[in-house]
């Protein structure tokens, strides 16, 4: 589970001048020596008007940040080689707009955003992958620049506690494993779950497991319950995924991730097996994900 929300308070928000902010400092303290060397009153009133200037911007900065809310969200999923993405959510719970807000990580660039009075909004956070597993969540930091430039105020590091699931990368091709016909023990053993040919020849109560791709959903809305649709001329196949006894295990995870890709886009019911580890047959989304996360988590430790 992700940590509760975190408010950032004055003891978690540091002020630093940037570089710009120096240069500044470096120009008033010329400019008092200038007053104070030949004294004059202008020069003084200029130099006192700039000072009160930076002072104002000093509060101005850390009000831009006081009381910002930080959650964090669910990681986007990747298959390796691509960038997974964790979010974070800022929420402003004030009346009073937001500007320049910065989110940093340990690496990528920064993410800039502004944010109006009660608006919420999530950031992703992009991360290289380059294997498969677990993905530690980085640290980020909170900061702002705004109003002037002058000064830099930065949260601490705030540490994400979700990790980010990286899932194997795809073989470029694996051909399917030959299938059965399901046996289904009753008259509707003639299902299509390709969705593509064969003769339409009703409706029937949605089973566990069938490919959500033929639910009708115009009976769903009008309250007639959970119904699919219904093909003749060919048979449902189901099909098991095995991870067999290769040298290299990546790559076998690596032709079951291409096989459970296919096999979802074919329609057909696919089990996967792990050793002992074993996913019964099924199909769609919530059914593909399941078995990418086991390739993703075979043997595998957050790094």
């Amino acid at each position: 589970m992700s940590r509760p929300a975190q408010a950032l308070g004055r003891r978690s928000l540091y002020l630093l001048p940037t570089r710009e902010g120096l240069w500044f400092g470096a120009t008033l303290f010329v400019l008092l020596l200038a007053a104070v060397n030949y004294g004059n009153g202008l020069a003084y009133a200029v130099t006192f008007l700039l000072a009160a200037f930076a002072t104002l911007s000093s509060v101005v900065s850390q009000r831009n940040l006081l009381g910002l809310v930080v959650h964090e969200g669910l990681a986007r999923p990747a298959f390796a080689g691509a960038a997974v993405g964790f979010r974070v959510v800022l929420a402003n719970p004030t009346d009073t707009p937001r500007y320049g807000v910065t989110i940093t990580a340990q690496q990528g660039p920064p993410t800039i955003v502004d944010l109006a009075a009660r608006e919420q909004r999530a950031i992703e956070i992009p991360w290289a992958t380059t294997r498969r597993g677990l993905v530690s969540a980085p640290a980020i930091r909170i900061s702002s620049r705004y109003p002037f430039g002058l000064l830099r105020v930065f949260s601490r590091r705030i540490a994400l506690e979700d990790p980010a699931i990286v899932y194997p990368r795809p073989a470029p091709f694996a051909p399917l494993p030959p299938g059965r016909a399901k046996d289904d023990r009753d008259a509707e053993a003639a299902t299509l779950f390709a969705g593509g040919g064969g003769d339409f020849t009703g409706l029937a109560v949605y089973r566990p497991g069938e490919n959500p791709r033929h639910i009708h959903w115009r009976a769903v809305a009008a309250g007639k319950g959970l119904l699919v649709k219904r093909f003749a001329g060919l048979a449902e196949r189901e099909i098991w995924l095995t991870l067999d006894a290769s040298p290299d295990p990546e790559e076998g995870l690596s032709r079951l991730c291409r096989q459970s890709l296919d096999a979802e886009k074919g329609g057909y019911r696919y089990g996967l097996s792990l050793g002992p580890s074993r996913i019964a047959p099924g199909a769609g989304p919530v059914h593909l994900e399941r078995c990418l996360k086991s390739l993703a988590l075979y043997d595998s430790a957050p790094r």
